[in-house]
Parts: structure tokens; C-alpha cells; sequence
């Protein structure tokens, strides 16, 4: 029997497999990762910084300068009311942002808990909020943040909301599959066995060994929900105006396409390499995460 413990006990106290110490070395020893890290900390930079050094009032119409091409005194051009479309940029990158982080909190927190709940619990709970997830999976994303906020009204707080809401069914699916994985894993039993309670099974083994999985989806929800975001906002369900927000930019200079390009033209740009260096950033995690890889 004194050679059993240790054979028991060993296995539960193998702990996580993500190695953090090197996650950023290897982010920034691959090209694309590095660059995808460079543009979303600009980015970051600008959304804490750039409204302090914006030359204009974005809400501030210059009715002199209506629909102005980019020039010295307006360097992105100004928009159908005379409002300079740079300062407007840079306000909206602090407005984006702050959406996107705050939509993609509500996901994590509500669908790990939802997740974890129901695979740790198991039995009536784990089939009760597996068929109402089922439920909500089959609505696109979309669509249910757009019946959301047709029930809250228009607002970007009401459009924040229905995002983060949008995206808990597919994140509590992943994370009720990976607390699975791990719950049914050796070193789980073999704690179990020697006594080990419930809520330290779950903190200190079950939480780090998803926490690799969940961080990968996040960072790729984190560009979902920029997009979603600017599709109500594009659809006048999100910001409203003179909330200057890169998807209602975008809205607003539809209308003016042909005669004044730039309108619509840098706003959609920032949504594209922002979502864009996400997804790459995301990818690059995945291969570093994932134990298969290594």
C-alpha cells in the first residue's frame, strides 16, 4: 500500500500543460503573430491616447468644409455635416474597443459558467441548459442580437449586451466539451479517490486545463464581436449618432460612396485590420496552446 499512494497521488498533481512563460516568446518569434501583436497594441495605444490628441471636436460640423477631401486641415476628409472624419476615427477606436472587450466579458463569464455548471454538475442541469443552448445555437448570432436589441431599443450599451448574449451558446457548448475532457481524465479520479473536494477539483485542475481552450476563443470572439458590433450600428441598432463608432461611420457614408470615398473607406479599413489581426493572433494561440502541436 505504501507504493499505491504515490501512483495515486502523482497524477493528480500534474497541473496544466499551457507553458504561459513562453506563450508571448513564441507569439512574437512567429512573423505573423508579431506584426498581428504591433497593430493590435497601436490600436490599443490609440483607443486609450487618441482622443487627446484629435485635432478636431468629432461632434463639432465645420459647415464650411462639407464632404472636404483629405487636406492639411482635415487629414481623413470631413463627412456630410462637416465633421472631421480622422477625429471621428480615433474617438471610435475608443468606442469600438471598449464594446467588443465588454461584449466578450458578458460571453466568458455567463457561458463558462453556464458550461462549467453543466458539466460538473451533470444529470437534469447539464440536459436543461444543453437543450436551451441547442435552442439558442440554431438562431445566427446576428439575428439574436438583433431581436435583442429590437426588445432593449437602439443603444450602444443595449447592443453590447446583445452581442455578449449572442455569443454564450457556442461558448458554453466549448467549454462543457472541454470540462468533459478534463472530468473524465485520470488525474481527476485519482483526486478524487484520495479525497479531494469538489471546488478545488474544479479550481485548481479542471479551470487551468480549459483555461488554454477558452483564452483561443476569446481572442477570436473578441473580432466576432467588432463585427457584430458594427452591423447594428450599420443597421441603426447599435451607436447612435453623433456617437462617433467605426460601424455607424460606415453607415453614414454609404450614402456618399461615390462622391466622397473616404467616408466609408477608413472606417471600413480599421474594421478589417483590426478583425483581421485578431483572427491571426487567435490562430497563432491555438497552435501554441494546443498539446498536439508541441
Amino acid at each position: 500500500m505504501s507504493q499505491a499512494n504515490p501512483a495515486v497521488i502523482s497524477p493528480s498533481q500534474k497541473q496544466v500543460p499551457v507553458r504561459e512563460d513562453g506563450v508571448l516568446l513564441k507569439l512574437w518569434q512567429n512573423p505573423k503573430s508579431r506584426y498581428s501583436m504591433i497593430i493590435l497594441l497601436i490600436v490599443i495605444a490609440v483607443g486609450i491616447m487618441g482622443p487627446w490628441f484629435a485635432p478636431h471636436d468629432p461632434t463639432k460640423p465645420y459647415y464650411e468644409s462639407l464632404l472636404a477631401e483629405p487636406s492639411a486641415e482635415h487629414l481623413l476628409g470631413t463627412d456630410s455635416i462637416g465633421r472631421d472624419v480622422f477625429s471621428r476615427l480615433l474617438h471610435g477606436t475608443r468606442v469600438t474597443l471598449m464594446v467588443a472587450v465588454m461584449a466578450v466579458s458578458i460571453t466568458f463569464i455567463t457561458g463558462t459558467f453556464i458550461g462549467v455548471t453543466s458539466a460538473f454538475i451533470g444529470g437534469v442541469v447539464d440536459t436543461v441548459l444543453m437543450r436551451i443552448m441547442d435552442i439558442l445555437l440554431a438562431i445566427p448570432n446576428i439575428i439574436m442580437a438583433m431581436a435583442i436589441v429590437a426588445i432593449l431599443g437602439p443603444s450602444l450599451t443595449n447592443a453590447m449586451i446583445a452581442v455578449g448574449i449572442a455569443g454564450i451558446p457556442k461558448y458554453a457548448r466549448l467549454t462543457r466539451g472541454s470540462t468533459l475532457a478534463v472530468k473524465s481524465s485520470g488525474y481527476v479520479e485519482a483526486s478524487r479517490a484520495v479525497g479531494t473536494s469538489n471546488a478545488r477539483i474544479l479550481l485548481f485542475q479542471i479551470m487551468p486545463n480549459i483555461m488554454s481552450t477558452l483564452l483561443v476563443y476569446t481572442t477570436l470572439q473578441i473580432g466576432i464581436a467588432i463585427l457584430d458590433t458594427a452591423a447594428l450600428s450599420f443597421i441603426g441598432l447599435g451607436a447612435q449618432p453623433p456617437t462617433p463608432e467605426w460601424g455607424t461611420m460606415l453607415s453614414e457614408g454609404k450614402e456618399y460612396i461615390s462622391d466622397a470615398w473616404w467616408l466609408a473607406t477608413f472606417p471600413g479599413i480599421s474594421i478589417s485590420i483590426v478583425v483581421f489581426s485578431v483572427n491571426i493572433l487567435g490562430d497563432a494561440l491555438r497552435d501554441i496552446l494546443d498539446p498536439k502541436s508541441n
